[in-house]
């Protein structure tokens, strides 16, 4: 971007969280496989529980990843990305349960979600 002024930032689509272990960055994800600690399909609506690194689940990761992206600037201050977007799926893709309302209302995730870009927008 600072080569290229005329560039608005990075758009980062389909975000979430993959429901697998991967200790190798080049191997395939195997959801719900025998050495999770926290595989979806033993989960309460398959969903990724609160646990010590995140302790309320799928809304501390966006938090944490748009806490990120907030302060990710280039030297003329523009915003490195312009735009985020979440899966919003319920496994596939080898995911945990992502959506963002429950029979047409927000859950816990979905506050997440908007909390965290109301931030973003409110840092701009």
């Amino acid at each position: 971007m600072e080569r290229y002024p005329h560039l608005q930032g990075a758009i980062v689509n389909e975000v979430g969280m993959l429901n697998c272990v991967m200790t190798e960055a080049d191997q395939p994800c195997h959801p719900n496989s025998h050495n999770q600690r926290y595989p979806a399909l033993n989960q309460t609506g398959h969903r990724c529980p609160n646990t010590p690194e995140l302790p309320n689940g799928l809304g501390s990761f966006i938090s944490t990843l748009i806490d990120m992206v907030i302060p990710m600037k280039t030297s003329d201050g523009r915003s490195v990305v312009a735009g985020f977007s979440w899966f919003n799926e319920n496994m596939s893709g080898g995911t945990y349960n992502l959506e963002l309302f429950t029979n047409g209302v927000l859950n816990e995730v979905g506050k997440s979600y908007v909390e965290a870009c109301e931030k973003w927008a409110n840092s701009m």
